[in-house]
C-alpha cells in the first residue's frame, strides 16, 4: 500500500455558530461577566478559556456548534497531490471549478448553501498558511477516482477534504496564522 497525500495551502475561512448545552452556557456567561464582556467578544480572547475551564470549550478552534470551512478560493490557493513521496500534480481551486469545459478535467462535487443567519452566536476567522494535509493508503492511484469537495456558501467557494475512492482521507496536520478574527451576535 502506498501513501497519497494532498496538501492545502494559502487561505482558510471559517464561520462558527455557537451551541452549547444550558449548563455550559451559564457558565460562559459568568465568565464573560467576571471579564466584564459581551460572551460574542469574550468569546476572541484566549484567555476567556482559560477561565472557563472546560474541557469540551478549550478554544475558538473547539467551540461546539455548526461549522462552515475550507480552502478560501483566492490567488494564494495551491493543491498538491503526492504519491508516493513524489508531487504529481500542483493546481488551484480554479482548475477544478471549471463549468464551461465540456469534459471536466477533475471529478467535483459542489453544494451551493444561502445562508440566512438564525439568531445566536457567530465567529469568523480567516488563516494562512499550510491549511491542511489530507492522507489515505491506497493501492495505485487513479486521478479519475479522486473527488473534490466545492461549497458556495453565500458568496464565499471553499475546497473541502477530497475523497479517494469514496474514502475520507485522514486529516494530519496544519500549520496556520489567524490574520482575521471576528464575532457577531444576531438577534
Amino acid at each position: 500500500m502506498q501513501k497519497l497525500k494532498i496538501n492545502f495551502h494559502g487561505e482558510s475561512w471559517t464561520l462558527k455558530k455557537f451551541e452549547c448545552n444550558d449548563d455550559d452556557l451559564k457558565e460562559c456567561m459568568k465568565v464573560a461577566a467576571r471579564m466584564k464582556l459581551p460572551l460574542e467578544k469574550a468569546l476572541l480572547d484566549p484567555f476567556f478559556y482559560y477561565y472557563l475551564k472546560i474541557p469540551g470549550i478549550a478554544s475558538t478552534e473547539h467551540l461546539p456548534g455548526k461549522k462552515w470551512s475550507g480552502l478560501l478560493d483566492s490567488s494564494k490557493n495551491q493543491i498538491e497531490i503526492w504519491y508516493k513521496a513524489k508531487k504529481i500534480k500542483k493546481l488551484q481551486i480554479a482548475d477544478i471549478d471549471q463549468d464551461l469545459l465540456l469534459f471536466p478535467t477533475y471529478n467535483k462535487t459542489k453544494i451551493e448553501i444561502k445562508e440566512e443567519y438564525n439568531p445566536g452566536i457567530y465567529v469568523e476567522q480567516q488563516a494562512i498558511g499550510f491549511v491542511g494535509s489530507y492522507e489515505l493508503k491506497i493501492e495505485s492511484f487513479s486521478l479519475e477516482d479522486l473527488q473534490f469537495n466545492l461549497l458556495q456558501f453565500n458568496d464565499k467557494l471553499l475546497l473541502q477534504p477530497p475523497t479517494y475512492s469514496n474514502q475520507k482521507p485522514h486529516f494530519r496536520k496544519k500549520e496556520t496564522l489567524l490574520i482575521y478574527q471576528n464575532s457577531f451576535q444576531i438577534e
